[in-house]
């Protein structure tokens, strides 16, 4: 399921889409278009109660866990 980002979000690209210079630009904020469609941004997580940055922070350390110790790898960063 994908949550598109905010209908402002989507407001103010509009009009940078219709101001765009040039057809590189538009295309640039096109693509941009597509990811606010498709993905959620840094500020919906935050509306919603998700700190970005600790996004999924216990599945991910168990994760490294499991793969650190389960088939014996040293984890690149451990080695240095």
């Amino acid at each position: 399921m994908t949550v598109p980002a905010d209908r402002k979000a989507f407001d103010v690209l509009a009009e940078r889409i219709a101001a765009a210079a040039t057809p590189e630009v538009r295309d640039v904020l096109l693509d941009q278009w597509l990811d606010y469609r498709d993905r959620a941004t840094e500020w919906d997580a935050r509306r919603w109660g998700f700190d970005p940055d600790r996004w999924l922070e216990k599945e991910r350390a168990e994760l490294s866990r499991r793969s650190r110790f389960g088939r014996g790898d040293v984890q690149l960063d451990d080695a240095l």
